[in-house]
């Protein structure tokens, strides 16, 4: 990943959790899911709250880490119940094959009176990106020409390969791919439905206290990486919420 795409979802990141700061109380214990380079926690951490990042793999090589991360085996949380005041995780759940019980561990080291906050894709979000596919390879192809073709973006060709490799390359150039652990990028029209996503979180003995977009429209490409956090929310005030935001509790 490039600088300019690295900057890029750290400033959607930073506006996502920055939208959220009156939820973290200083002196609260907060876990975060799937911390990846620690961007969030550290802001989270700026505020006087104490975390603790894990997730199922550390940053590549030569990435900036801004945060610990600790490993764990995206199945168990390795801390006792009651631990935590709070779980946060930013467009991580769509990631986790086994996610109804996760949710059920984030519940056992959850207190009593905690809560947990979940940014989560949206219908919208999977549709505005599914639809910036096709310009997405345009530019890609207008920027590197004849050469991109056969690449991960490119056009099939035939080869020592054979066809099964050329179908799945004409796949990717036809179809937007799916982005979490589900079928297709159609069928996560639904999965990523805020009545599915409800039933999720309700399946795993949680309580959905409040749910409402972040309202600042991006997709799953960086196109319009120019925009500001302003045009943005207008943006998404027509054309839907990118995310959805859950506060669940334990029932």
């Amino acid at each position: 990943m490039g600088v300019s795409a690295q900057r890029h979802i750290q400033d959607i990141r930073c506006a996502d959790v920055v939208a959220l700061k009156d939820r973290f109380s200083v002196g609260s214990r907060v876990l975060e899911l799937g911390g990846g380079n620690g961007y969030q926690a550290t802001l989270l951490a700026s505020w006087g709250c104490h975390v603790t990042s894990i997730d199922v793999a550390l940053p590549p090589p030569g990435e900036t880490v801004f945060f610990p991360v600790q490993l764990y085996d995206g199945r168990q949380i390795p801390f006792p119940d009651d631990t935590f005041d709070m779980v946060y995780s930013s467009c991580v759940l769509e990631h986790v094959s086994g996610l109804a019980s996760l949710l059920r561990e984030t519940r056992r080291v959850l207190k009593a009176s905690g809560s947990a906050v979940h940014i989560v894709p949206s219908t919208w979000w999977r549709f505005w990106t599914s639809a910036a596919h096709y310009p997405h390879l345009m530019l890609r192809l207008l920027k590197l020409g004849q050469s991109a073709i056969g690449g991960t973006a490119g056009l099939p060709h035939v080869g020592a390969k054979g066809v099964g490799t050329a179908w799945r390359r004409l796949r990717r150039v036809l179809y937007a791919p799916a982005h979490g652990e589900y079928p297709s990028a159609f069928a996560e029209l639904y999965y990523y439905s805020r009545r599915r996503w409800t039933r999720v979180f309700e399946d795993a003995g949680l309580t959905v206290q409040h749910v409402a977009g972040n309202g600042l429209f991006h997709t799953g490409y960086r196109l319009l990486p120019f925009l500001g956090p302003g045009p943005r929310r207008a943006l998404a005030a027509i054309l839907g919420s990118p995310t959805h935001v859950f506060t669940v509790r334990q029932r």
